[in-house]
């Protein structure tokens, strides 16, 4: 569908993806102009649909993109010699990666959550299919060797996405009100969910 697009030259490429990745990070799809998009990178409207035919594959092209390219930066950071990855560690440590991310590009965090969190029902379901995707070649990846042998490796996962859609979901509602800046919101959040784990990981009795 995008054969087009994908012959041009790299640094093109790169340029229209990085324009697209900050109109949609800043103003959300709904408000997000293809004219403003156009103007911006000097090329026409029928060009730019000559590549993705219209605003809403232009947007699932660049979830695509970041999805596949951020997981395969997580795996690349993470995961160890053996080709797994420590469940609590990756969840530890997804602070830091966030954190990474952000001083490459602030507006990809952006985007991200804002399509996680803020799809307007014309895309949930595919902005949904794509999330759960990502997570579903993670999960893979992890060992459950050091798990008890009573306990469901699955439920461990539950429990984990649970704590960890809250945090977001808190996170990014702070982020809305003013509250918290990213940098800020990123450290007391992960710390926040730091103790979560660590909850899971040791319990609350004595």
């Amino acid at each position: 569908m995008y054969e087009t697009f994908e012959k041009l030259p790299e640094s093109k490429k790169n340029d229209i993806l990085q324009v697209c990745i900050e109109e949609f990070a800043i103003n959300g799809y709904i408000n997000t102009s293809t004219n403003t998009i156009v103007k911006r990178l000097g090329i026409s409207k029928g060009v730019l649909f000559l590549y993705f035919k219209n605003k809403k594959n232009l947007y699932l092209y660049l979830l695509d993109y970041l999805f596949e390219s951020l997981t395969n930066k997580f795996l690349e950071d993470f995961q160890r010699e053996e080709g797994t990855i420590d469940v609590f560690d990756h969840f530890d440590r997804i602070g830091e990666y966030y954190k990474d991310v952000m001083q490459e590009n602030v507006y990809v965090l952006k985007f991200m959550l804002g399509a996680i969190l803020e799809a307007p029902a014309e895309l949930r379901e595919e902005v949904d299919e794509r999330h759960n995707r990502s997570h579903e070649r993670l999960f893979k990846m992890i060992n459950t060797d050091n798990y008890r042998k009573d306990i469901d490796p699955e439920m461990v996962m539950d429990l984990l996405l649970i704590v960890s859609h809250h945090i977001e979901n808190t996170a990014v509602k702070r982020l809305k009100e003013g509250e918290d800046n990213l940098i800020g919101c990123i450290d007391k959040y992960m710390e926040r969910f730091d103790q979560y784990l660590r909850i899971i990981k040791y319990g609350v009795y004595e």
